[in-house]
């Protein structure tokens, strides 16, 4: 996202809430999150989980965040009028975000918690995750089957079309 209208320090504050986390749960933690535009930046964080989607066919279960951070934009620059016909500057700053995703490695992650319950946790959490894979891999087939049937039938309408002129 570009141009957004915080300073990068406040809009970083919000940014490094979510990185390293699951996107689930950065996504709940922001939710949750009273500094403002913590809800632009789960909208930043959906948009780019659902460009994976279409991309690499990852699920939002299968993706970790792993870079959030805010950077320096343009400077608006104001007259501030003070006392005594003297003048200040007032800087507007703007900031840009960097959201970057990756797929979890969840033998990685399983094998480096320490307690058996973390464990668990990940090897639900890796289970839940090819199941959302294996639903979302029937239902592109399903519209690329669907897909291919509506151009058969277009096909046949146009071969009934020229057969009959």
């Amino acid at each position: 996202e570009r141009s957004i209208r915080q300073s990068p320090w406040k809009l970083n504050r919000i940014c490094q809430l979510a990185a390293g986390l699951t996107l689930e749960e950065a996504l709940t933690q922001l939710k949750f999150c009273p500094l403002k535009n913590a809800d632009l930046v789960a909208k930043v964080l959906k948009r780019t989980s659902n460009l994976a989607d279409i991309r690499d066919g990852l699920q939002m279960s299968q993706l970790e965040v792993a870079e959030c951070f805010a950077t320096k934009s343009v400077m608006l620059r104001r007259i501030k009028p003070m006392g005594r016909g003297r003048h200040g500057i007032m800087h507007h700053k703007f900031s840009h975000i960097r959201v970057v995703l990756r797929e979890i490695d969840f033998p990685l992650k399983i094998y480096q918690q320490k307690s058996m319950n973390q464990k668990k946790k990940w090897l639900l959490h890796q289970r839940r995750a090819e199941q959302d894979a294996q639903a979302a891999k029937a239902k592109r087939d399903e519209m690329e089957r669907l897909m291919k049937q509506q151009e058969a039938q277009l096909q046949e309408r146009k071969a009934a079309a020229s057969s009959e002129k």
